[in-house]
């Protein structure tokens, strides 16, 4: 009865100055957030960023215009924001799309859910916008704390809110004003709902990341579907189903042409255009993260590589949906089974470095793995916890961007960036790091005892 208040005293002190690091490391990662996201943000309010032309073309919609014409948002490009040469000049030659992505291939939900925005003058809105992705961006980082199960003030709390904060995609988001955010902050916030058995509002939450983002979107409406929560998946696609048939009927009772155009800025952006080009067109390319920027430097061949990261992104998906379905469902699993989809979903397609903010799913999990006793997280569990940080540690930075730019300065050597291996390899990283990511995820749910959650307490007290 002696022992345990002598080791009291040896313990606390050690305890009190992990702590002191951790906030410590919270504050250091809250200064960086601030400085690269919103300060950044602001200090660049009035130029070009990607909530512009969505906000333009939501105040098109609204106004029964069609918000996928190129002269339609030069009529609309509001007072307040910068007015550029090119954009007359590449409207009057029809390459404004093919150039500069804008108008944007946002889909009609999108630009209903963004509408009230557009009530507003551009200043104000995308004040308002900002504001509303960092209220959305705190309460999810309160409920990742939830979804691990810790208590707030524990330095592993504390360090999950710090890693959060320091994920770049994140910090890049803020900074560019794009939906991509709002959409996983609302996803991840939408999990914790399910999890709470608000299932209506776990709906709505999902209904609004898709609406606004389906490649973000998409992956937690197909988890729920395949993981069946019915009433979840059924209410969310209904919802979904019902805002698209509002931004629908409205162009339709104007009489508005817009599939034309829609059309058209989709296939620029897929294939023709130079923003989600992932060949050497595409000066910024290594700000992508999808498959065929790793792959193309070594196939030389679009086709084929299309081809060939479809290939794999649908393979890595069929493992996973077979892995999933023979698994006893559990809330145990629930994590980890829905960040294998998540980050596999960031691989065929165009994705931009912060779509891989959707790396918060499986970097709860990691933490869920370091949880509090051996029978809550097993040392296999562990270990792979511990590969999982690193593969996530380099999206602490844009990589690919910033030796992009060191390369585009004339910084690195010519002999080293000519050869093949940096540019399929070196430069593009991030890309096989979320590869490896996804395949190491897999692997960890096809073994048995895998784990995704912390146990509840009564659980945890029974084998105490």
């Amino acid at each position: 009865m002696t022992a345990e208040p002598h080791g009291l005293p040896e313990r606390q002190p050690d305890a009190g100055r992990w702590r002191i690091v951790c906030v410590l490391l919270l504050l250091l990662a809250g200064s960086e957030f601030i400085v690269r996201g919103p300060v950044r943000a602001m200090l660049t309010s009035t130029g070009f960023n990607d909530f512009l032309s969505p906000y333009i073309q939501s105040q098109a919609w609204r106004c029964g215009l069609d918000p996928y014409s190129p002269e339609v948002l030069l009529q609309l490009w509001p007072a307040g924001a910068s007015h550029f040469v090119f954009l007359r000049n590449e409207v009057a030659n029809g390459t404004l799309v093919e150039r500069r992505g804008i108008p944007t291939a946002y889909p009609l939900t999108a630009l209903v859910l963004l509408s009230p925005f557009s009530l507003i003058p551009w200043k104000a809105a995308y004040t308002a916008w900002m504001a509303f992705n960092l209220a959305l961006f705190g309460l999810m980082v309160g409920t990742m704390v939830e979804l691990a199960g810790l208590r707030h003030s524990e330095p592993k709390a504390i360090l999950l809110m710090a890693a959060t904060l320091a994920l770049a995609p994140f910090q890049t988001g803020i900074a560019t004003g794009n939906s991509t955010l709002a959409a996983v902050e609302l996803g991840v916030i939408a999990v914790y709902a399910a999890r709470q058995r608000y299932e209506m509002v776990s709906a709505v939450l999902i209904a609004l990341s898709a609406g606004l983002k389906p490649q973000i979107g998409i992956c937690f409406l197909f988890y729920y579907m395949i993981r069946p929560r019915m009433r979840v998946f059924v209410a969310a696609a209904a919802l979904l189903l019902v805002v698209g048939l509002a931004g629908w009927l409205r162009l339709e009772a104007g009489h508005t042409p817009w599939w034309t155009n829609y059309r058209n800025d989709n296939r620029m952006l897929l294939e023709s255009g130079v923003l989600g080009n992932f060949t050497e067109i595409n000066q910024t390319r290594f700000g992508l993260i999808n498959l065929q920027v790793a792959l193309y430097p070594m196939l030389a061949d679009v086709r084929r590589t299309n081809v060939l990261a479809a290939a794999i992104a649908t393979a890595l998906l069929a493992a996973w949906l077979i892995i999933a379905l023979r698994r006893r469902r559990s809330p145990d699993s629930e994590l980890l089974e829905l960040s294998a989809p998540a980050v596999i979903s960031l691989l065929p397609i165009y994705h931009r470095f912060y779509d891989a903010a959707l790396l918060v799913l499986p970097l709860v999990w990691t933490f869920v793995c370091f949880g509090r006793g051996r029978e809550r997280a097993r040392e296999r569990s562990r270990r792979f916890a511990v590969a999982g940080l690193l593969l996530m540690l380099p999206f602490l930075i844009p990589g690919g961007t910033l030796l992009e730019a060191l390369q585009d300065r004339g910084s690195l050597p010519l002999g080293l960036t000519s050869h093949w291996w940096w540019q399929g390899l070196v430069m593009p990283h991030e890309v096989w790091l979320l590869l490896l990511l996804s395949g190491l995820l897999l692997y960890e749910m096809a073994l048995p005892g895998a784990r995704g959650v912390q146990e509840p307490a009564h659980s945890a007290a029974k084998s105490d």
